[in-house]
């Protein structure tokens, strides 16, 4: 294709000019025209992502309200179970190896509950070293031993924990120099 020189410009008829001017003007009359059409497609793309985002959000919510729900059916369950026995007629005249049996079947419930939400218990054995992302200090027991210093003892109370992340640290009692 060849270039448009001064020289051609200043030999050319006045109508090859106005047609040159033309399509010049053409040229730019499309180049705006899909100036505003390209704006308008990205415009347009801007509120689409915008709402796929806005209805991502809400599904997420309603995700977290549908897990709580459930647990919370699970723990009315529980509830509605203790109740039951408290009502009976039975509840007053309770000895100490039936409560424990009710007492020791309730805690098998919860624990079914947790299980069904991927929660898990843990305990860390004595000479396990304390790690503060998943043990509670309860209690310092001093020692001499310096193989004992910031071992554990003993578990007081379990850790809880979804998949890798700890929910409830782990209570135990500690060696220290």
């Amino acid at each position: 294709m060849e270039q448009i020189s001064e020289e051609t410009v200043d030999n050319m008829e006045q109508s090859q000019a106005d047609m040159l001017n033309e399509i010049l003007l053409n040229t730019q009359e499309q180049c705006q025209i899909m100036d505003q059409v390209l704006r308008r497609q990205i415009e347009k793309k801007d509120e689409q992502i915008d709402l796929l985002h806005k209805e991502l959000q809400y599904y997420k919510e309603a995700q977290a309200d549908r897990l709580i729900d459930q647990a919370m059916k699970e723990v009315i369950k529980l509830r509605n179970g203790i109740l039951k026995t408290m009502q009976s007629d039975e509840w007053e005249r309770l000895d100490a190896d039936k409560l424990r049996q009710v007492i020791t079947y309730l805690e098998e419930d919860i624990v079914n509950l947790l299980e069904m939400q991927d929660i898990d218990a843990f305990t860390s054995e004595p000479g396990e070293l304390f790690d503060p992302g998943k043990h509670q200090l309860a209690a310092i027991v001093p020692t001499e031993d310096e193989d004992l210093d910031r071992r554990i003892q003993m578990s007081r109370r379990p850790g809880y924990r979804k998949k890798d992340k700890v929910l409830v640290h782990e209570s135990v009692t500690v060696y220290r120099r």
